[in-house]
This record gives structure tokens, C-alpha cells and sequence, in this order.
């Protein structure tokens, strides 16, 4: 055997987030040409033939044609159709997802992103609390080690998951190579024009317009900051749990004219790459992250950043941001207006942003990983699957 397969699920159906940062450690994965690789699909209202890639001779493509979520039900309850049945002479399933297909032999190695339903409850939705909650207890039940996206989701899980420490691995994430700086400023600046109608110099924040990202806070420091700076506010994400809040701020403030919702933003395409390069200051004051990449993302495109000093964000951006507390928002306002008229400061934070931002690379990480899968085979199935994870 000594095939491992890769669930690639989140490339199919997966949040941005996720499927971002799956594509590019597969993509990283895939060089070591002394690995032989199986890619798992679970095919979603037959998009799957839009994801599947030209072969190496170390990469075979498995398509399963029943889709996940109706499978979901069996390996909950029968541990059924299991691993082994769906690909035969693979004795490693790497995976980013909640669910998988239970395995009767091969290790199971899963990526846990945060504990965003432990730490905030307050601040998501209750059915997503519940069903997240769900997802962590069959991924205890059924996979043999975890991998922590952070050192912070580490100790959550050891902490208030109650997951031995030496069943934990942390590998944290890279910075998409086409974030990076452009060049040529006057047609960026028409493409922005163009592209998103914005005329003006612009605060940024890229992410979804939820509660548990502090959207709200942002809304209320540019509200104090913006009889001070002459910048409109830009945020990129789609309509969540704050939209309707959102909107009705910008509407009660008069601020209509100056903040703009551009919604979900293409991955495809590089309205982020330009959106970044445009901006005069990123802000990503979020309550919770188990790690987040739109931080990075701003520092690898030349961008200075303001973030949390809260759960993993410390750990993500080090010094080269401004961290603010996220409750604080008159802190917040006063450190927009600080770094959008200190040129000194500005430039300070896009070269240490620059500097760190290269640090995080996915090459990295998929070395990491390989190591891991190395480590994992050698130490054999978890044995304490089903006595974790109660707290």
C-alpha cells in the first residue's frame, strides 16, 4: 500500500477560507514525486468534474458519485460505506472536513481550523454552535491524529476538548503566492474605478459581515475615525450574521456614501490581489480565529495591518501589526487615524508586514505535513479514540 489519499471535499463545496488553503497545500503536496497520492472526491450536484486536475504518474483521482452529505448519515450511525471500500490500497486519509468514511485499518490524519463554537458560542449562530460540536465528536471518534491550524487551537483542544497534547500535531498555514505587490498604481487604481466604483483612498476588511468578526466594531471606530481621515471604508465578504446590524448602522450614521459592501469577492479571479494592493490600511479586529490568512494576505501586498490581540491573531500577524483589543473600539479608531497620517509608522509596518508575510509559505507547511504523515505511520493508530474528547 503506502498510498495516501486526500479528501478534497472543500474544493468542491468548501468555504473560502478552506478551500483556499486546501488547493494551495495539495498544490504543494503534489512536487513530492516520491509519494504516491489519491485524491478523493465526493461528488456535490456534479460540479466535480470542474475541479479535477491533469495527472502526474504519482496522482491517481478517485470520484465517488454519491455525494457527501447523504453518505454523512451512514458513517454516523453504521461506520458505513467505510474507507477501505471507497479506495482500496490506501493506508492514510488526510482530510480537512468534519465527516469522512470511517476506516477499518488506515490512519486517519484531520485538520482542526478552531474552536470558534467553545470559545465564542455567544457569537454564532445556535445551530452552528451544535453542529460544529457534532462534527469535533465524530472527528475524536474517528481519526487517529489531529492537526491544529495554530499553538493557540492547540491548547484549545487540549484545554477544553480534553485531547492528550501527543495526539496533536500543528502545522500552521502559508500565504497564497499571488498575493504579492503590483506595481503599476495608476492602473490599479482604474481598475478599482472600474471594477468596484471606488474612487477614493479606502480602509479594507476581507471577510464574512458576521458578528464573530468584530464587523460591527469596525463600523462603529470608522464612524469615531472618519471626521478625521479623508478614507472610505471597503469591506469584502459575504451578507452573515451582522449584515442586516451592518446595514442599518451605515444607513442611521450617514455613512452610506463613504462605507461599501462589495459582497463575496471572486477567488478566482484578482479583485482581492487589487483590493489588497489599493488599500491604505487593513483592519481585522475579529473576535475568534484559529487562524486566518486575510491578515497575511494585506502584508504580502504591501498593506498595513491593524488586528485582534485575541486567540490566534497574536500568533498569525506577531509584531509586524498594530493589535488592538477587539472591544475597545475607541482604541481601534484612534489607531486607523495614527497609522493613516504617521508616514514613519505607515512605512515601518509594510516592510515588517512584507518580511513576515514571506515567512508563511504553503511549501513549508506541505514539508511539515509530509513529516507528519512519515511520524504518524511510524507510531500506528490512536488508541484512545473513543476515550478523549468528553469535556
Amino acid at each position: 500500500m503506502n498510498r495516501i489519499a486526500i479528501d478534497m471535499s472543500p474544493i468542491v463545496h468548501g468555504s473560502r477560507a478552506v478551500k483556499r488553503c486546501t488547493a494551495c497545500i495539495i498544490s504543494e503536496l503534489l512536487k513530492h514525486e516520491d509519494i504516491d497520492f489519491d485524491l478523493l472526491y465526493f461528488d456535490y450536484m456534479r460540479q466535480t468534474s470542474k475541479h479535477l486536475r491533469p495527472l502526474e504518474d504519482h496522482v491517481k483521482e478517485s470520484v465517488i458519485r454519491v455525494p457527501q452529505r447523504l453518505l454523512i448519515p451512514f458513517w454516523k450511525r453504521f461506520s458505513w460505506p467505510d474507507f477501505e471500500t471507497l479506495v482500496p490500497k490506501c493506508d492514510l486519509l488526510y482530510t480537512n472536513e468534519f465527516y469522512f468514511p470511517p476506516t477499518s485499518r488506515a490512519l486517519v490524519l484531520t485538520t482542526i481550523h478552531g474552536l470558534a463554537y467553545k470559545m465564542i458560542p455567544e457569537k454564532l449562530p445556535h445551530k452552528s454552535v451544535a453542529s460544529l460540536g457534532q462534527g469535533l465528536s465524530f472527528v475524536l471518534k474517528h481519526a487517529d491524529y489531529l492537526i491544529a491550524v495554530s499553538e493557540t487551537t492547540r491548547e484549545e483542544l487540549i484545554r477544553y476538548v480534553g485531547v492528550a497534547p501527543e495526539r496533536i500535531y500543528v502545522i500552521t498555514h502559508g500565504v497564497d503566492k499571488e498575493f504579492r505587490q503590483l506595481p503599476d498604481g495608476k492602473a490599479l487604481r482604474g481598475r478599482l474605478r472600474d471594477t468596484y466604483g471606488l474612487k477614493r483612498p479606502y480602509i479594507l476588511y476581507v471577510g464574512a459581515i458576521a458578528t464573530h468578526k468584530n464587523v460591527m466594531g469596525i463600523l462603529s471606530a470608522y464612524n469615531i475615525a472618519s471626521a478625521k481621515v479623508p478614507h472610505d471604508l471597503v469591506m469584502a465578504g459575504p451578507p452573515d450574521t451582522a449584515w442586516v446590524q451592518a446595514q442599518r448602522f451605515v444607513n442611521d450614521t450617514s455613512l452610506s456614501g463613504r462605507v461599501h459592501f462589495l459582497g463575496n469577492v471572486d477567488q478566482a479571479g484578482d479583485g482581492l490581489l487589487n483590493l489588497y494592493n489599493g488599500a491604505d490600511l487593513f483592519v481585522f479586529p475579529s473576535f475568534y480565529e484559529g487562524w486566518t490568512s486575510p491578515p497575511l494576505e494585506a502584508m504580502a501586498c504591501g498593506t498595513p495591518v491593524i488586528a485582534s490581540n485575541c486567540s490566534s491573531l497574536p500568533e498569525t500577524v506577531g509584531n509586524a501589526a498594530i493589535q488592538v483589543e477587539p472591544n475597545n473600539t475607541q482604541a481601534l479608531a484612534q489607531h486607523i487615524e495614527k497609522v493613516l497620517s504617521d508616514d514613519t509608522l505607515r512605512t515601518r509596518l509594510v516592510r515588517m508586514g512584507l518580511d513576515h508575510a514571506s515567512s508563511h509559505t504553503w511549501e513549508k507547511a506541505a514539508k511539515k505535513l509530509i513529516n507528519v504523515f512519515a511520524d504518524a505511520r511510524a507510531r500506528g493508530p490512536w488508541g484512545g479514540k473513543n476515550d478523549e474528547g468528553c469535556h
